[in-house]
């Protein structure tokens, strides 16, 4: 979308609601109750709920049918827990994806260089935080800037969030994007926009309230964004930007997987879903049956029930106590209608229920999400090999690979980016016309062991060359390492074999007498053939 007029309704009809989705999906990805209970109602009072009921029909009572949507009581205290499986779950697919990053490379020896030190750690870092937001809230955005009093030597890479994005796709292709940053104070809400097009970075910034955008006012009256107002261009048409020199963006989008909510919004269609998408209801209920289990453990507390009459006052108005510790009561009387009576009372804590339940529930959230039980350690492979762990988690690595097809141009497109932001404000060597491999290593490298009996096995069938057998066992050696390689074991060999026989090189016995064919017992020839002769007749 283009960057708005001032006024506009915000935020903007169209993404109004995959925001509240996004919004939803970031509060489990956050673990954090009060957010929760703000998504889903909960912390509402009793006077708002029943106001918003008459207005809203039966959304809200939906709402409230929820875990989290059921509302505490004035003066009760919560005793509502979660469970961060969402958190797990977006955690457990960067590490799917980045735990070991890809391999990136091009044919082009200098700008191989130049691409090792621009994808270095802190790249790496940001990949991997960019997997687990685009795991958690849909998709992602990853942004190539520029900034010399922090690097003055590369280019920066940046992740923003899904919920601070507002893009434009077209065929599939990201167009243009608007990243938002808020401040909130009170009524007030400042929002900084910041529009990317082609070639273009457009800045603004908006003084408004919670549902206006409301009047433009310069970048230089908040401290947040004066820093921007020295490098931004006045453009003809009165906006304020930056005009970047390139014939693209300076951001690449990723989405997680296909939305299912929003197809049939065109704004929405391109947007990814979590990976916790459809799974809500299980997390809630999950979050239910765990909170269920702690309160069994509260009211499983014993606790001693003693009558009126061994209360000790504390004086007028201030209560009584009983003192449980002592050891002789002197002085009590029996009560009219009865013995003096102590008595314990302490439920029974349904453990074997609550455990069941929990984790049957628990791997529902984690198949729903896509991966397989055992992924999070839920089933036992205490017996199995690593590599036969892996290829029991069939769903997990279907799951990995369709990311992969989903990063992998994307992972392109970036380094092309990076390229040409180094070579346009860096005076950077490398080509961003260079096309790069993308390669991600496997998720679960075999034992040594494995790998060499294998390579024994593919040897002894004559199924495999030198060469195949050395790739097998250096996956991460590049060509010339493997040839190299596979030179010295040949080498090797040859060394190691005797001296073949070479009959050229063989002399006549100078003692012996007539010609050497009238003489097949040896004459004339020398004692090594004499003895192969012999040998081969059985003499």
């Amino acid at each position: 979308m283009p960057i708005p007029a001032p006024n506009s309704e915000w935020p903007p009809p169209a993404f109004q609601h995959p925001h509240k989705d996004v919004t939803a999906w970031g509060a489990w990805w956050s673990g954090c109750p009060e957010r929760l209970s703000r998504v889903y109602g909960g912390s509402q009072t009793t006077a708002e709920r029943s106001w918003e009921r008459r207005g809203l029909g039966s959304a809200l009572q939906t709402a409230a049918r929820w875990f989290w949507g059921e509302q505490t009581n004035v003066g009760q205290k919560r005793t509502k827990l979660h469970v961060p499986v969402a958190a797990d779950i977006a955690a457990v697919s960067a590490d799917l994806l980045f735990g070991s990053p890809p391999k990136i490379t091009v044919e082009h020896e200098q700008t191989q260089e130049r691409l090792d030190t621009l994808l270095g750690e802190h790249a790496q870092s940001q990949l991997h935080e960019a997997a687990e937001v685009c795991a958690a809230l849909g998709h992602t955005y990853l942004r190539v800037g520029w900034d010399f009093e922090v690097d003055s030597t590369q280019p920066l890479l940046s992740v923003v969030d899904a919920d601070a994005a507002f893009p434009t796709y077209r065929y599939g292709r990201l167009m243009e994007v608007t990243f938002v940053r808020e401040w909130a104070e009170g009524s007030d809400v400042y929002r900084h926009l910041e529009h990317h097009t082609r070639g273009l970075i457009e800045h603004a910034l908006y003084l408004g309230d919670h549902s206006n955008l409301g009047r433009v006012i310069p970048l230089a009256e908040r401290g947040d964004t004066a820093m921007l107002a020295d490098g931004i261009q006045q453009l003809q048409d009165g906006r304020q930007g930056i005009v970047t020199g390139l014939d693209t963006l300076t951001v690449v989008g990723i989405a997680n997987a296909p939305t299912r909510t929003w197809r049939n919004n065109p704004a929405a269609r391109d947007l990814g879903r979590a990976d916790v998408s459809g799974v809500e209801p299980v997390l809630d209920a999950l979050d239910d049956a765990w909170s269920s289990w702690m309160r069994d453990l509260r009211h499983g507390r014993s606790r001693i029930h003693v009558p009126q009459h061994m209360l000790e006052s504390a004086g007028r108005g201030k209560g009584a106590t009983a003192d449980l510790d002592r050891e002789l009561y002197v002085g009590l009387t029996s009560p009219p209608d009865g013995p003096l009576q102590l008595e314990a009372t302490q439920f029974a804590i349904r453990y074997a229920e609550h455990s069941a339940t929990t984790l049957a529930l628990l791997k529902e959230c984690v198949s729903g999400a896509g991966y397989s039980p055992q992924t999070f350690g839920l089933e036992s492979d205490a017996a199995l090999t690593a590599t036969e762990s892996w290829a029991r988690q069939k769903r997990s690595r279907d799951t990995r690979a369709a990311k992969i097809r989903r990063w992998r141009p994307a992972l392109i497109d970036l380094t092309r980016l990076m390229l040409a932001v180094d070579r346009q404000y860096f005076r950077g060597q490398g080509d961003p016309e260079q096309r790069p491999d993308v390669l991600w290593p496997d998720a679960v490298s075999e034992s040594q062991q494995s790998v060499a009996q294998t390579a024994s096995l593919w040897r002894a069938a004559e199924g495999a060359s030198t060469e195949t057998i050395v790739k097998l066992l250096h996956p991460d050696w590049d060509d010339a390492l493997i040839t190299e390689e596979v030179a010295k074991i040949g080498d090797e060999k040859q060394a190691a074999m005797p001296p073949a026989f070479d009959p050229a090189t063989e002399t006549e016995d100078p003692n012996a007498e007539g010609d050497p064919a009238d003489n097949p017992a040896g004459g004339g020839l020398t004692d090594r053939q004499g003895d192969l002769d012999w040998g081969l007749f059985g003499g």
